[in-house]
């Protein structure tokens, strides 16, 4: 079976300018210019470092939409961000906040399952596409959850036992903060749902499994956040699921040998925000131009 069989990469050659930018943006290397002078698959070994990334950068890239691969047809993509996307994104990354006071209620159902189709989208390295994501979007369930986790981190608390990054004093602010700003709930701040991005991590790519669950995680809080959704991102309640309550994180089905270090908490905020911050972190910024 030829590569264009197993890849059903096909150029709609009535379309097709023959620009070359889809071999030009082909990370893998294997595409050429056939004999007529249209894009073809060249033979390779196998999918991946030997191969096609299944990227789909051919056809996205494709200025007339010939290019269709993996039985995926151009007509049936988004179309790229309109002009104003820069902007839009600069006022979402300077006046999002990290909500700890949430409605107690679902989210509506259509724009979990609509981010979570964006999210299908998110870089993995190598494009290796294996990072799952984990899920709550009903908050009773969640709360199963929260009452086994909870009551097995106070406890731990009561015999000075914490996760390997707490202690007395930072487990005692934590409660102080449950009167105000983290509403009855230090361990999820309340939130109604959780999404957490997990991979299996061993062997060699073990890093780049953290690397890419880390992304996903960015890029579906700033998801949240341009829905008008409020989050936290959680690495203390990570630590108490994987070191204090292994019960807790079962019930969430995420397999021992799978990464899970950061955790979103999301929902309808409680407290809207009127504006942005003002932070200054030119000093931080190291940036090179003009010879200087």
């Amino acid at each position: 079976m030829g590569m264009e069989q197993k890849t059903h990469f096909v150029v709609d050659k009535s379309k097709c300018i023959k620009c070359g930018k889809c071999l030009n943006t082909c990370s893998g290397m294997v595409l050429g210019f056939g004999p007529d002078g249209y894009p073809r698959m060249k033979e390779f070994e196998r999918f991946g470092w030997r191969g096609c990334w299944r990227c789909q950068h051919c056809l996205a890239v494709c200025p007339v939409g010939a290019i269709s691969i993996f039985d995926k047809k151009p007509e049936n993509s988004l179309p790229k961000p309109p002009a104003k996307m820069g902007e839009y994104m600069d006022s979402l990354i300077t006046c999002r906040r990290s909500c700890r006071r949430f409605l107690d209620r679902n989210v509506d159902k259509k724009i979990v399952t609509s981010m979570l189709s964006a999210m299908e989208a998110a870089p993995t390295g190598g494009n290796a596409q294996s990072v799952e994501y984990t899920v709550i979007d009903d908050k009773d369930r969640l709360h199963e959850i929260w009452r086994v986790a909870y009551s097995k981190m106070d406890a731990a608390a009561r015999r000075h036992v914490y996760t390997h990054s707490f202690s007395d004093f930072y487990y005692g602010k934590m409660k102080e903060s449950e009167k105000t700003v983290r509403k009855d709930d230090l361990l999820f701040c309340g939130a109604p749902h959780l999404f957490i991005a997990h991979e299996r991590c061993v062997g060699k790519w073990a890093e780049d499994s953290k690397a890419n669950c880390n992304i996903a995680t960015a890029y579906f809080e700033l998801l949240c956040n341009a829905h008008g959704l409020g989050t936290t991102i959680m690495s203390y309640s990570a630590e108490v699921l994987n070191e204090l309550a292994p019960e807790a994180r079962a019930m969430l089905n995420i397999p021992k040998d799978h990464y899970m270090g950061l955790i979103v908490g999301f929902g309808y905020p409680e407290i809207e925000y009127a504006r942005g911050v003002q932070k200054d972190r030119r000093a931080k910024i190291h940036r090179y131009s003009d010879g200087r």
